[in-house]
């Protein structure tokens, strides 16, 4: 291979990681406000669908009128003066609803990555189910036997329905985990570590911008 063959191959292997990059940066800044508001989503599309007053859709959650009082009740065991403001079971559906909206985005993302591995289907099946790892902080309260006043959806979810937080928490990990393997081997081999290291970068670059620059402007 001649000199000037030679470095036309190199500017072409250039181009072309460099535009892989550049698609996978790009495609894992828009999974991350994709992720939040579709979790959220959840939320606010089941407060609407009870009737519940005030209901409003931020760019990191969904709150109606009586959210606060609701909770601060629920959490001092004063349950019947929480149920005297909204249904607690209307309640609890509407706290499942942004978990479940999070699981069924990473399983469509999962199949989607199985079919096609685009990097939107890979970034936005990694990034959404990271709320889940919200959870670890309460593990050693819960094992210690300390009460939880922590503010997600497992814990009001525990709350409400008796149902361990412990095995809410476990299964978020349990389907973070297999989404993260899953996807991360749909890429293909010869690309995984330049696509990896794009999407990380993305990913940080999509929170700094969606959460301190475009989320509050837009969705306060």
């Amino acid at each position: 291979m001649s000199s000037v063959e030679s470095a036309i191959h190199h500017d072409v292997r250039i181009t072309s990681t460099s535009r892989l990059a550049a698609t996978w940066i790009g495609a894992s800044i828009i999974a991350v406000p994709l992720g939040v508001l579709l979790h959220e989503l959840g939320h606010f599309l089941a407060y609407r669908a009870f009737g519940f007053q005030g209901v409003a859709l931020h760019y990191s959650s969904a709150t109606h009128y009586v959210e606060r009082t609701f909770w601060q009740l629920v959490y001092r065991g004063d349950t019947a003066a929480a149920a005297s403001l909204l249904p607690p079971w209307k309640v609890g559906l509407a706290t499942a609803a942004g978990l479940l909206f999070t699981f069924v985005v990473t399983f469509v993302c999962c199949v989607w990555a199985a079919k096609n591995p685009h990097p939107l289907a890979i970034a936005l099946g990694i990034f959404a189910p990271v709320r889940f790892l919200s959870g670890l902080p309460t593990i050693p309260l819960v094992l210690s036997g300390k009460p939880v006043r922590a503010g997600t959806d497992e814990a009001h979810l525990a709350v409400l329905t008796g149902i361990p937080l412990l095995l809410l928490i476990f299964a978020g990990l349990l389907v973070l985990v297999l989404a993260w393997v899953w996807l991360v081997r749909r890429i293909p081999k010869d690309q995984r570590w330049i696509s990896l290291g794009s999407m990380i970068s993305g990913l940080a670059l999509g929170i700094f911008f969606y959460f301190w620059l475009i989320g509050p402007r837009l969705l306060p």
